[in-house]
């Protein structure tokens, strides 16, 4: 009769790296359970979400005119007139974006709303104008119209109806952070296994 267990013996895990890895999957669960939690509150509300955003930038901005000024003062930049201004001017529009989220939060959806339409009506007109000129050389070059009159309508489609695009591009960004956290919350439990014994 056997007195030792059936079941295998772990593997001892001699790699540092590993170890390190293994040892801080904890920190891996955190982040996916915060990005699951900012995915939830940007399908929940995708405005204030945006306000957040707005309001984070701009303390970003505070944080790197204040460390700008201070690389100035200590002599770690060659240039400390222009790193001083440059620490200013971070300083002044971090203050004003996070004093004001919703008209930054605002301009900075609008715009990138905008950018999308317009590329995309730029491209199908630019796509019909191919298809007609280089007809004699393609082939399907009905399709290719088509694929460029889909495109515009697209274009002037976000451009009619800019804060909800913007509105629906936050609640999918949303969606993949959630998606995302689960994902690390599963590789956070797989890493834990490689923690030495």
């Amino acid at each position: 009769m056997s007195t030792t267990s059936d079941q295998p013996a772990p593997i001892r895990n001699d790699n540092p790296i590993l170890n390190a890895i293994g040892a801080n999957w904890w920190v891996l669960l955190i982040r996916g359970i915060l990005l699951i939690v900012l995915g939830i509150y940007a399908l929940v509300n995708p405005g204030l979400t945006l306000l957040a955003w707005a309001f984070m930038i701009g303390c970003f901005l505070i944080a790197d005119g204040v460390l700008a000024i201070v690389a100035a003062l200590a002599g770690w930049t060659q240039s400390r007139g222009w790193t001083v201004l440059r620490g200013v001017l971070a300083i002044v529009a971090g203050a004003f974006a996070a004093g004001h989220p919703a008209l930054i939060g605002a301009v900075a959806a609008l715009t990138v709303v905008l950018l999308i339409a317009a590329g995309s009506i730029f491209s199908g007109i630019l796509e019909i104008v191919v298809a007609i000129r280089e007809r004699k050389a393609i082939e399907g070059e009905g399709w290719m119209i088509l694929d460029g009159v889909f495109s515009i309508l697209f274009g002037v489609v976000l451009a009619m109806a800019p804060l909800f695009t913007a509105s629906l591009l936050i609640r999918i960004s949303g969606g993949f952070a959630i998606l995302f956290g689960l994902v690390a919350i599963y590789c956070s439990f797989q890493f834990r296994k490689l923690k030495s014994l």
